[in-house]
């Protein structure tokens, strides 16, 4: 399926079969996002009565935590380019009797939003995608009211990702550098890296009072060794790593990776660092003049 639009490549990406694996691991992902959504919604500074919006909400873990806080004479819209994760999210807010949410299969790059119609614009993971990161965030910007609150999460870059980079730097050891597709959804996770990017593309968005700070977690990821591997073969790590390598070297490969992953298993699972930026903003509030 190809999508016209200035984000239609990620479109395709997201209300296809990303999307739809993202539903099926929901409870994967619900824990490995865990440690940085509280992080989230507490930078956020929801309060009782805020109209929220929630951008590429995924499995609207954070939409439905604004829509308590929001309480009934607040509301939340989350916006996800992705129908699959838009019907899981809807059902999850029926389950939990929200009244005050909806979800919306909308790009918000450029999505037509009213002027100032929201307090607060948060992001889980969901605000590196677009194609046009300025036009973007400005569009986010005038969505918010003067004074209103922006706060999202982002990967710090590759190299800082322990999760990733034990089985990749064992893996290696066995198979050629793999090349990674610039086209592919998980290197357009790592956009927003660089913290002086972050800075640079809000400042011309038109924000202010920018703040980006660092949140490293220990993330799950899986439940015991076993687990961790069955995911990791069906991932796009395995698609990126394995490719293009034979039976033998694959072999080797995914044992090296079991051997160097096995010291970060307990009875609790497997967990390896993960590092976020956690980014706040405002819109301006216009000055009055006398």
């Amino acid at each position: 399926m190809v999508v016209a639009g200035p984000n239609g490549r990620m479109v395709s990406i997201w209300d296809g079969g990303v999307g739809r694996r993202w539903v099926t691991d929901r409870d994967r992902y619900e824990r490995m996002h865990a440690p940085f959504g509280a992080a989230l919604m507490a930078a956020a500074r929801i309060e009782p009565g805020n109209d929220v919006l929630d951008v590429g909400y995924g499995l609207g873990s954070r939409t439905l935590d604004a829509a308590r806080v929001a309480g009934g004479t607040g509301s939340v819209l989350g916006v996800d380019l992705s129908g699959a994760m838009v019907e899981a999210a809807q059902a999850r807010a029926v389950d939990r009797a929200l009244g005050n949410v909806a979800f919306e299969k909308v790009d918000p790059q450029v999505a037509d939003t009213a002027d100032g119609a929201f307090d607060v614009v948060i992001s889980q993971f969901g605000v590196m995608f677009f194609s046009d990161l300025a036009a973007a965030f400005a569009n986010l910007r005038r969505s918010l009211r003067p004074g209103g609150r922006l706060a999202f999460t982002c990967w710090q870059g590759l190299l800082q990702q322990q999760c990733f980079m034990v089985p990749l730097t064992a893996a290696l050891e066995h198979v050629p550098v793999p090349e990674f597709d610039a086209n592919n959804w998980s290197h357009a996770a790592f956009s927003l890296a660089d913290p002086s990017v972050i800075k640079a593309t809000l400042l011309e968005a038109g924000f202010e009072a920018i703040e980006v700070q660092p949140v490293v977690a220990a993330q799950f990821q899986g439940s015991d060794l076993s687990d961790m591997l069955t995911y990791l073969k069906r991932s796009e790590f395995a698609e990126s790593v394995f490719s293009r390598v034979d039976a033998s070297e694959a072999i080797a490969g995914w044992n090296a990776i079991a051997s160097a992953v096995a010291p970060y298993a307990s009875e609790g699972g497997v967990f390896l660092d993960a590092a976020a930026w956690l980014v706040t903003a405002k819109r301006p509030t216009p000055e009055v003049t006398s």
